[in-house]
């Protein structure tokens, strides 16, 4: 699955990234940048979750994005199959500024909509600019493959939405737990970028080739761009894990990662304030 082609006349919008967390102070500060990039009070944000009832935390990202003063937003419970075949769903997509996926493990979005209408909607609305956002494990799904946690030694990779083909993030990220299976999976295709997408971390991919982190917390990477050697084919549980070349780092907030670069850039320096004129 491939992300839509862009329109003529149209620039790709952006995708959010939202790792999550308890912290009221987190959530305000994620539920903001999110607003922001789907139009601030023009914001006409549709909520998504795969809950079959919806949870407190989609209600609370909803009466969020409400409470900072969003033109309008609509809670929709994709409870199954049927609604990513639901007209008034894709209705709502197509005239909205945006998308949130709040609920739902990934792979129950994978096998709820992949495949149907509503994914290409929303596929087709972030070609058209508007912004699509994700928040754990649905923020896992966005991306072309997403990676699987499970108790096999070996990465278990799975299709996703299909709105970049460049990233794949481990969303719940624990170190200690996955650092080695991200590897594995970057090992296995270096093409991609793997994000371990801890809590309080946030991160947008946009339309160029720039990664930038906005949440409160460091980006785990693993980019496989200049592996030289690996024994991903052979290796096996307990045995020394090699990738010549591949490149583990943290990414800060405010700091940047250029996709086709592959460096770090730093923070964007605010723009001067105008100087007043004393006459």
């Amino acid at each position: 699955m491939s992300p839509s082609p862009v329109p003529d006349g149209y620039v790709r919008g952006p995708i959010f990234y939202d790792g999550g967390a308890e912290d009221s102070v987190y959530n305000e500060y994620a539920r903001y940048a999110f607003w922001n990039l789907a139009g601030g009070y023009g914001a006409r944000i549709v909520v998504l979750t795969t809950n079959s009832g919806a949870s407190e935390a989609d209600y609370g990202y909803t009466a969020a994005f409400q409470a900072l003063e969003a033109a309008s937003v609509r809670l929709v419970v994709v409870g199954d199959r049927s609604a990513g075949f639901d007209q008034s769903v894709i209705h709502h997509i197509e005239h909205s500024t945006a998308v949130f996926l709040s609920g739902g493990h990934p792979l129950r979005w994978s096998t709820t909509i992949g495949g149907t209408p509503l994914a290409t909607a929303i596929r087709r609305a972030n070609a058209c600019g508007k912004a699509v956002g994700g928040v754990g494990g649905s923020a896992a799904f966005l991306g072309n493959h997403m990676l699987v946690y499970d108790d096999q030694p070996l990465p278990r990779m799975a299709p996703g939405l299909g709105l970049s083909n460049r990233i794949l993030v481990a969303a719940h990220f624990d170190v200690d737990k996955y650092s080695q299976l991200l590897q594995l999976a970057i090992a296995s295709n270096p093409y991609v970028l793997g994000v371990g997408l801890v809590d309080q971390a946030a991160f947008i991919r946009r339309a160029d080739t720039m990664i930038e982190v906005v949440g409160l917390a460091n980006l785990h990477l693993v980019d496989g761009q200049q592996m030289t050697s690996t024994n991903i084919q052979s290796w096996r549980p307990g045995q020394v894990f090699e990738a010549g070349g591949m490149r583990v780092l943290e990414l800060e907030p405010d700091y940047r990662y250029d996709l086709e670069t592959h460096s770090v850039q730093p923070p964007e320096l605010a723009m001067p304030m105008p100087v007043r004129s004393s006459l």
